[in-house]
């Protein structure tokens, strides 16, 4: 393989975002190689302003098939894989290179930051103050490790329908994977027509999965967990919980039972939740999520000192936990100690100003 770097993307209909992301890559890889699985927008004739190497992918319901087509036309000694819909900043465009010159590992892990104007859900990272100017297009971002960035090799290729990735392959071939600070910064959810549509085709794709008994790339009980998932998103709330309970039927893992926690209290089956809840922090009680949550649980059945304790908890874990210290606002205010609720209000505000309304709202129902 020749020295360098070859951007591999898979695209359709993707002209609201594709000249932007090819321009902020342009100058970090030596070659681009688009695939395109049926676009009926301007998508091809704006990626041929960047590259000639423009191909067309029937589409077949396998991500991995278009994205193992793109790198069959690599010619670089590392693959870049990203989506029209993501950057990288300069000061990280530094980084990669620094690393392809070291050439210690196979592959690297980098940040993928999803943006998000949503808060609420544990994870989630507010945009105030933070170094990259890409942030400010959004509140805040949830933050995931994603396998993008790794040598062209043959043994090396993406496996799954979707959320696919080229990691078990890697693994398998005994390479070396490394971790980075890098950022991928994805824009894409903010679209919510467009996030919608995406995480209904996921759905669908997940089911058929389910209906042929297709458990060779992931175990049944993820498969239920990651549907459930996808309905959230889309709020079919109702038949989340199904998938969830499902999931857990095989295999109670801690992950499942916060997911399933937080849609009972969400249905205010509050019993339910608590019950599932108190399993996940035995299984897992280094979580401040499980905690934050069965704070909300104690709240809504009046025992609001289990509710403090749980919501202290969460922030001795997690000391830059928003949610919890704006839930401890909350129930100080409920339990009459209102010497207490403008310090844990501020706090919150501080590590998430969406909570600054919140706030304002609570004091003028005072």
């Amino acid at each position: 393989m020749d020295k360098g770097i070859s951007l591999c993307m898979i695209i359709k209909n993707e002209e609201k975002w594709l000249e932007n992301c090819l321009d902020s890559i342009k100058d970090l890889v030596d070659e681009i190689i688009i695939v395109d699985t049926g676009s009926i927008d301007k998508s091809k004739e704006i990626a041929k302003k960047f590259t000639d190497k423009v191909y067309n992918f029937e589409w077949c319901d396998d991500f991995s098939k278009a994205r193992n087509f793109c790198i069959s036309k690599a010619t670089k000694q590392w693959i870049l894989s990203l989506d029209a819909d993501e950057v990288i900043a300069d000061t990280d465009k530094e980084k990669i290179r620094k690393i392809v010159k070291l050439d210690e590992a196979d592959a690297f892990y980098f940040n993928w930051r999803d943006y998000v104007n949503a808060t609420g859900f544990y994870g989630w990272i507010s945009s105030k103050g933070d170094k990259y100017k890409e942030s400010s297009i959004a509140q805040g971002f949830y933050n995931t490790k994603v396998l993008r960035f790794f040598k062209n090799k043959e043994e090396y290729f993406f496996e799954g329908r979707i959320h696919e990735t080229p990691y078990n392959s890697i693994i398998d071939d005994s390479g070396k994977i490394f971790d980075t600070d890098i950022v991928i910064h994805h824009f894409g959810n903010l679209d919510k027509e467009r996030f919608i549509e995406k995480k209904r085709k996921y759905i669908e794709l997940l089911k058929q999965r389910i209906k042929n008994k297709d458990f060779k790339e992931k175990a049944e009980d993820y498969v239920y967990f990651e549907i459930a998932n996808e309905l959230t998103n889309v709020g079919e709330l109702k038949e989340a919980i199904l998938f969830y309970e499902k999931a857990i039927e095989i295999n109670e893992l801690p992950l499942y039972l916060l997911g399933l926690g937080a849609l009972y209290i969400h249905e205010k089956q509050y019993d339910n939740a608590e019950k599932i809840l108190k399993k996940a922090v035995l299984s897992e009680p280094q979580n401040p999520a499980i905690h934050n949550n069965l704070g909300v649980v104690y709240v809504e059945k009046k025992e609001y000192s289990k509710a403090i304790r749980k919501y202290e908890k969460a922030v001795e874990l997690k000391p830059d936990f928003a949610d919890a210290y704006f839930n401890l606002g909350v129930v100080y205010r409920l339990n009459k100690k209102l010497n207490k609720v403008q310090g844990f209000f501020e706090k919150a505000i501080e590590l998430n100003p969406s909570f600054k309304s919140k706030v304002e709202k609570l004091g003028g129902e005072m």
